[in-house]
């Protein structure tokens, strides 16, 4: 696992952080085991929930922020790196059962570069949110055995993250919008909490939309359940070494 780390690095162009983080989780394993008495190896660690939980600890708010900023910030940075890389390893041995399509009528080269974009765009912001599961959803975690929840297939449609109640009882799904989400999402969003509720149906089912922006249109169609919240979401910028 570290080696393929180390490759993720360099593929993503931080040739520094390459020669870098993978050290640093070595280090950190060892610190994290000091002060929890347990021996841990995060690269043996096969839950995203504990890396994420783990990653949480490190962060600005977390039990061991201090140490997670020393040397200018470079073991925060480090498990934060290696907690998206972990979701990106795992998510690629996933088995997707339904395709995306995409109109063929009277495309042009703009338009299916827009379609382009605004798929990797969400590919990355759900490769974010599941890294930080502990963090920006501290009740849940990811539905299933290991990374199930990502891409949940029911009803030949996919739900972007399914997400679990720690105690069972409750289901989140999870739809990710990269720019401003519409009154349609609210429909998307629906079909999914009714699919999943004839699946589950001794499960409390709920659904969140996260997006760039939310219209006046979906804050009107939401506004009459408390079944469907609302989230937008802020990007950051966070400085590798080169």
């Amino acid at each position: 696992m570290e080696q393929d780390f180390r490759e993720w690095l360099i593929q993503r162009g931080n040739a520094g952080a390459a020669n870098s983080y993978p050290r640093a989780i070595h280090l950190i394993s060892e610190h994290y085991s000091k002060e929890t008495h347990r021996r841990i190896n995060i690269y043996a660690i096969e839950s995203q929930l504990t890396i994420s939980e783990i990653a949480h600890e490190y962060s600005q708010s977390g039990k061991y922020a201090q140490y997670g900023y020393e040397q200018h910030g470079r073991f925060r940075a480090a498990i934060g790196r290696y907690s998206e890389f972990f979701v990106q390893h795992k998510n690629a041995d996933l088995k997707i059962d339904d395709e995306t399509t995409i109109p063929t009528t009277e495309s042009t080269a703009e338009s299916d570069l827009q379609i382009t974009n605004s798929f990797a765009y969400e590919k990355d912001l759900q490769t974010s949110l599941c890294a930080q599961i502990a963090e920006l959803f501290p009740d849940y975690i990811i539905f299933g055995n290991g990374l199930l929840g990502v891409e949940y297939s029911i009803g030949g449609k996919r739900v972007d993250v399914l997400l679990e109640s720690k105690d069972g009882d409750k289901l989140l799904a999870v739809e990710l919008k990269s720019g401003i989400a519409d009154y349609k999402v609210f429909g998307q969003i629906s079909m999914y909490i009714g699919l999943l509720s004839e699946q589950f149906p001794n499960k409390i089912v709920s659904g969140v939309i996260v997006a760039g922006g939310i219209d006046a249109g979906l804050k009107q169609a939401c506004s009459i359940t408390d079944r469907v919240t609302l989230k937008t979401y802020r990007m950051s910028i966070e400085l590798d070494d080169a």
